[in-house]
């Protein structure tokens, strides 16, 4: 049997030295990992906190302000009218729900339109004021233009002349000036987001919704995935090219030719008939007689310069500022507001039966949106409420207006005023439910 070495007592302090210093070194050990565990319950606490700080500061920003009437509504949500409380500003509040974003592509373009709007600063751009959100929704507040949408204000004016529209299309080239030398596209360059600042008669014009906006790399840079409105947006949004700077300005064009004549250059109600109106004939932008009889050869070459099919052809904002139609501030003072008002009129006569079907295709996106709304937040109920009632009630009041027998059996004086008093019920159902939107509600108010 192998005999056992004894252990020298040198050795044996050694081993003794050895395990106090393990055993103290695990303690110490335990006793970091304690710390470290108590760090980490500690900052878990801090950003609990801190979360809680921020949703109670977000519900004390909202708080601030009193909400008012709805000014319009779209597939992801309502504008406001609100006022600032503490500085009793009157200001418009666009309130988004995040799940109805969220199930349209996510919550980025909300932050890409935020981190735009928060740096510009033109008198012809309307003023960001706050934003912030809850749980649900996004509240973006700007300054409200309370003067009305541009053809709207062309309309009620009663006189309009060249000068006007020189005057008009200066303020959106300063506007899209400043946001190109920013590397900024709109991208949704139409009359619906040129808005009177006040109900003044000097009043500026404003440019709003930068909601498809978007941030360029440099002067050249492009986008590939298609946005826009349909009858404004430049052809080269719906080819591989990519589209730029220049698809602003082929907006401009689009939005000048209808303020002189009333109607759009372009008729295709798809992509593929605009593209085929635009790429079928050589001079696709006609001025047809006699609505542009009495409009200056400047006018219409300052339009063609800007529609040229070549984006790389098209002049840059600050180019068409020194046009000679802009730098002439036009003599011609011919009254062209008879052939707006005549063409705006028909075109919207053409528009009612389109507008009954958007009606109720906007009930059923609003409806949509209250069903992904959480049930205790109350931004959107009023809306709720107003249009269920009026919607379930418009098919009883539409069917009424068939002829019945009692109908057959009245003098032609109680016939005239039966279907007075019908349309009057129809007219209501339909503004009722129309609330959400203006636009509808004065076209039907006609």
């Amino acid at each position: 049997m192998e005999e056992l070495c004894d252990i020298p007592n040198e050795s044996l302090e050694a081993l003794k030295i050895e395990a106090c210093t393990t055993t103290t070194t695990r303690v110490c050990d335990l006793e970091v990992e304690e710390n470290k565990f108590n760090v980490v319950v500690e900052d878990e606490e801090k950003i609990i906190c801190e979360s809680e700080e921020v949703v109670q500061d977000m519900d004390h920003k909202k708080a601030g302000y009193l909400f008012q009437r709805t000014l319009g509504a779209g597939s992801f949500g309502v504008v406001k009218r609100a006022k600032q409380l503490h500085s009793d500003e009157d200001v418009a509040v666009k309130i988004l729900l995040k799940r109805a974003l969220e199930k349209n592509g996510g919550l980025e373009p909300i932050y890409d339109e935020l981190n735009i709007i928060q740096h510009l600063d033109h008198p012809n751009i309307v003023k960001f004021k706050d934003w912030f959100e809850t749980e649900s929704k996004f509240y973006i507040v700007t300054q409200l233009a309370s003067g009305g949408e541009l053809f709207d204000r062309i309309m009620h004016d009663g006189k309009y002349t060249e000068e006007d529209a020189v005057n008009i299309v200066v303020q959106i080239l300063k506007a899209v000036e400043y946001l190109h030398s920013q590397n900024i596209i709109h991208r949704d360059l139409k009359p619906e987001n040129l808005l009177y600042l006040d109900k003044s008669k000097d009043s500026r014009i404003v440019l709003a919704d930068f909601g498809i906006a978007r941030q360029l790399e440099n002067d050249d840079d492009v986008i590939y995935r298609p946005a826009g409105s349909l009858g404004y947006v430049a052809p080269e949004v719906f080819t591989s090219d990519g589209h730029g700077k220049p698809s602003d300005i082929w907006s401009v064009g689009v939005i000048t030719y209808t303020l002189l004549c009333g109607y759009s250059p372009f008729k295709a109600e798809s992509v593929d008939g605009f593209l085929d109106e635009v790429t079928s004939d050589e001079n696709p932008v006609k001025f047809q007689r006699p609505y542009w009889d009495g409009i200056s050869e400047l006018a219409k070459n300052f339009i063609l310069r800007i529609l040229d099919l070549d984006p790389a052809c098209r002049p840059s904002a600050t180019e068409l500022l020194n046009d000679p139609w802009i730098q002439s501030k036009c003599s011609l003072r011919t009254d062209l507001y008879h052939n707006m008002r005549k063409n705006l009129s028909a075109k919207k006569k053409l528009q009612k039966a389109v507008e009954l079907i958007k009606l109720n295709q906007r009930i059923k996106k609003l409806r949509q949106l209250y069903l992904l709304a959480n049930e205790t937040d109350s931004d959107l109920e009023e809306e709720e409420r107003s249009s269920s009632a009026s919607l379930s009630s418009l098919p009883s009041s539409q069917s009424s207006l068939s002829l019945s027998n009692e109908y057959g059996s009245k003098s032609k004086r109680e016939q005239d005023e039966f279907i007075s008093s019908l349309r009057q019920q129809t007219l209501a159902q339909i503004i009722k439910v129309a609330t959400v939107n203006k636009d509808t509600v004065r076209k039907f108010e006609k």
